[in-house]
């Protein structure tokens, strides 16, 4: 028997679904910073929302492992990045961007293709 982790929690556990909340909160947060006091304003910003939402989609996953992917926490986590660029619209020091949501939605897939991919890898593996 495995010993779980805090880094990786079992999945649909109390402890994955607040570490998806606290990825939540952490990523609301940084998206209505004002870049020009930021640490790492001179990251690329899309490169920044891919990653971000990889990391939303996948612990998203783990969080919630029996809520359908594309038809339930895609739309949710894409309505999340919508949320985010109204927000930033009625921010003067930040706007509203369809790359950016385009950005958010790469993650997403990515991080459920990356989940496919390696399940596939380990249902090969496993005798």
């Amino acid at each position: 028997m495995k010993t779980p982790s805090l880094l990786f929690p079992p999945p649909g556990s109390t402890a994955s679904r607040a570490m998806f909340g606290a990825i939540a909160l952490a990523v609301s947060v940084a998206s209505v910073v004002d870049l020009g006091h930021s640490p790492v304003a001179s990251v690329n910003d899309k490169f920044e929302h891919v990653l971000a939402f990889m990391v939303l989609g996948a612990s998203g996953g783990r969080a919630f492992p029996d809520v359908p992917r594309v038809r339930v926490l895609l739309p949710a986590l894409a309505g999340f990045g919508l949320l985010i660029e109204c927000v930033q619209w009625s921010l003067p020091w930040r706007e509203f961007s369809l790359l950016d949501l385009a950005a958010d939605l790469a993650g997403i897939l990515t991080a459920f293709g990356a989940e496919r991919w390696l399940a596939a890898l380990n249902r090969a593996r496993t005798p």
